[in-house]
């Protein structure tokens, strides 16, 4: 097999890197598809190998530079530069940040979407490594509209996964459900396997019951079997399902089938990882000597060529539990001197990346000179500090109890307060409605004896130029008639006749005539079916939206999209304004206020993302679910 492998390596690095004097290789240099495609492999191989040998994939990633320098291409440096970044993500993210950003900046001289979008999608990558949740979300975000815009639904099916996971380590479930079907919806729409298999995966973890969750994973390995590539995530799902079954037999069954996945794939971390937990079920049946086998003879060799600190001291750990059940406490307590060595060691390789180790690295050695003392004195010790941490953990649930009624009384009172402040803004803007119903119907009683007034004081004026004459009157009916508009728009009665497509698309027709800015205005479904209540709040929202536009755009575009999500009404907004100060929302007039209100009744949500000088953005979410 190796020899195989080795063959198909020769060919490609062949294909790739001809000298410059060979007539094929010039043939190729000058044909911009064929560099392309040779930068696909080499993006592939390196994809393969960044895990289990990052030497070679630095090497294949050299050689994917050497090519785009050499043609001389823009395009082709700044993917170049994102195969450089992937081949360095493992283990060198200092590295790996600059060539991502080479990247981006490329591409944004060059407007290159698809580089774009997964530039901000590595980048979010890295910033969640160093444990910047914040700058992630803000790359993830980008890299959902960038995807979107070049339909790139690969990257944007992965980003939602991402942050799915983001929400889940925040202990947000709820958030990270919908993250996760929206992943779904989107692979699924597009029928794109690796992307669907892996959302599928991550769902199986909010179903009720183990058989349930199951079944799900069972579905997403299907899916991702159609096509090959998916080894990683097809033995990761089978070594999920292992862990979660309580039968230790049919939990080997399943770890033994990850490691054969795989294996194929080339996918060493999860082929120990699943030797490691092979051996704890071998020990749950009482097959000592072969859970010893599993990681003396495959998967602690694996690890050590790998060069992985972090899974050998794992696997000791394990080792020292194999040790434990043979009844050897000798070697288990050596072991776990080797584990905690080990560890130490791969906190300091880690630490270049991540100072924040340096407590955990320093309690790792407190461990290490703890073990190294007599056994007498550790015990003592432990004794000891068990006792301490006993008494201070119930003085901590004390403290959590006390507090936890403190908040509640508060979270009380504030929930109070908010419901009479929602209630207070329903009534402010049901009078805002009927005043503007009123305005309406004066508006509309009043353009018929405004127009017969005008029209009898032109006719007596006597113009003794026709055309002039006939201009005036011309004007003078457009204007009775746009007065007539607006005086239907601004009523309810008029709103609840017309469907929101038709009430957004008319809104923005009516009102680009106002403005030299172009309004991009994009409703991605015909028939959208709101209630009236939902009708009028957003139509009123999107209406505030674009006169507020009008009003302080200056330049660039005024950019509105409407589309239906997984049960969701989506309103995307953005525009290249002069923004405003987040922190002065309040001293902006109503008009802000107006569309978190409106948001709020109708149980939705409004996320408003601006910075002077900077545009602003609005994402706005409503549930309609029971209504399309």
């Amino acid at each position: 097999m190796l020899i195989f492998r080795l063959a198909f390596i020769l060919v490609i690095l062949t294909n790739c890197g001809k000298s410059p004097h060979d007539s094929k290789f010039k043939e190729n240099h000058s044909d911009h598809k064929s560099l392309t495609d040779s930068l696909k492999k080499l993006d592939s191989l390196v994809a393969a190998t960044k895990i289990s040998d990052s030497r070679l994939a630095k090497m294949y990633a050299s050689r994917a530079l050497s090519l785009a320098l050499r043609s001389g291409k823009e395009d082709v440096l700044a993917q170049s530069f994102l195969i450089q970044g992937i081949a360095h993500s493992n283990n060198n993210s200092d590295s790996s940040f600059i060539y991502f950003l080479k990247a981006l900046k490329i591409a944004q001289n060059l407007d290159i979407g698809w580089i774009k979008a997964k530039a901000h999608y590595n980048l979010a990558m890295i910033y969640l490594y160093a444990s910047d949740q914040k700058t992630a979300l803000t790359f993830l975000d980008s890299t959902i509209s960038l995807s979107r815009e070049v339909k790139d639904y690969s990257t944007l099916s992965n980003a939602f996964n991402t942050i799915g996971n983001l929400k889940l380590a925040l202990m947000d479930s709820l958030d990270a459900k919908i993250m996760y079907d929206s992943a779904f919806y989107i692979a699924k729409m597009h029928n794109i396997s690796k992307q669907l298999g892996i959302a599928l995966a991550s769902l199986s973890r909010f179903e009720k019951g183990i058989k349930n969750s199951e079944i799900m994973r069972k579905n997403a390995v299907k899916i991702l079997q159609t096509y090959s590539g998916n080894e990683e995530e097809i033995a990761t799902i089978l070594n999920n399902i292992g862990m979660r079954n309580p039968n230790p037999d049919t939990a080997i069954w399943y770890y033994e089938a990850a490691i054969n996945i795989a294996k194929q794939g080339d996918c060493k971390e999860v082929e120990v990882a699943a030797y490691n937990n092979l051996a704890y079920s071998l020990i749950d049946i009482k097959e000592i000597s072969k859970a010893e086998e599993c990681l003396t003879k495959f998967a602690i060799p694996i690890a050590e060529r790998l060069d992985n600190l972090h899974l050998l001291s794992n696997l000791y750990d394990t080792y020292c539990d194999v040790m434990i059940a043979a009844g050897k406490t000798s070697m288990a307590l050596n072991y776990e001197r080797k584990s905690l060595n080990m560890r130490i060691k791969a906190d300091q390789k880690q630490a270049a990346d991540q100072l924040r180790l340096l407590a955990a690295l320093l309690n790792v050695k407190t461990k290490e000179l703890r073990i190294q003392n007599n056994e007498k004195e550790l015990h003592e010790k432990e004794f000891k500090i068990r006792l301490f941490f006993l008494l201070l953990t119930v003085s901590i649930m004390l403290l959590v109890i006390t507090i936890i009624l403190y908040n509640l009384k508060i979270q009380k009172n504030k929930f109070k307060f908010q419901k009479s402040l929602f209630n207070s803004a329903k009534k402010l803007i049901d009078i805002e409605e009927n005043m503007k119903g009123r305005v309406a119907m004066e508006l509309h009683d009043l353009t018929t004896p405004f127009y017969t007034v005008m029209l009898q004081q032109i006719e007596k004026a006597q113009i003794s130029n026709v055309h002039i004459e006939a201009n005036l009157k011309n004007r003078l009916s457009t204007m009775t008639e746009n007065i007539r508009e607006i005086s239907h728009r601004m009523d309810n009665n008029f709103i609840g006749q017309l469907s929101i497509s038709e009430l957004i698309q008319g809104l923005c027709n009516d009102l680009q005539p106002v403005t030299s800015i172009p309004i991009q205005c994009s409703i991605y479904q015909n028939k959208i079916d709101l209630t009236s209540e939902q009708t009028i709040h957003v139509y009123r929202i999107i209406q505030e939206l674009i006169t507020n536009a009008i009003k302080y755009v200056t330049k660039g575009e005024i950019r509105l999209s409407v589309s239906i999500e997984d049960g969701m009404f989506i309103v995307l907004y953005k525009d290249s304004g002069p923004g405003f100060d987040n922190n002065t929302i309040n001293k902006n007039g109503l008009g802000v206020s107006n569309i978190f209100e409106r948001a709020r009744i109708l149980n939705g949500k409004a996320v408003l993302t601006t910075f002077p000088e900077q545009g602003t953005k609005w994402n706005i979410a409503i549930p309609v679910s029971h209504r399309i």
